[in-house]
């Protein structure tokens, strides 16, 4: 079944979760064709670096002004919920992961994976709870 936000707050949050997902793969290849093609040193390896992170803190930005904005406090619970599920499949693993790569050497997760997979369980963790509530 198709999601579909119920408030005008979740609508403008999607949109805005969208653009800043838009934004973070149109800065990653920037960023990764940057460094391929330009090889930049200092200062601007610096900055080009950074430039794909800075969606993130938008969509996090984002995600607050909505918990602020949404009215039904169902809405907000639930989401509110799915983050807790989605930091506590993220945190634990990432734990897990580093102490396979610690003591079994198990080959290394880039931390730039720890942000999607906290959206992906996010998103799993969401529809528990909506089916909680059914």
């Amino acid at each position: 079944m198709p999601y579909c936000p119920t408030s005008p707050q979740e609508r403008r949050y999607v949109v805005h979760m969208l653009i800043a997902a838009a934004l973070c793969i149109l800065f990653s290849v920037v960023a990764a064709l940057g460094f391929r093609h330009a090889h930049p040193t200092g200062i601007l390896a610096y900055l080009l670096g950074t430039l794909p992170g800075l969606p993130i803190v938008g969509a996090l930005a984002a995600t607050g002004l909505y918990l602020h904005a949404e009215t039904d406090e169902f809405l907000r619970n639930v989401l509110i919920q799915s983050l807790l599920g989605g930091m506590g499949a993220t945190l634990a693993l990432t734990t897990v992961w580093g102490n396979l790569e610690d003591f079994v050497h198990a080959p290394h997760l880039g931390l730039t994976w720890i942000y999607p997979l906290f959206w992906a369980f996010s998103g799993i963790s969401y529809g528990f709870v909506r089916l909680r509530y059914k």
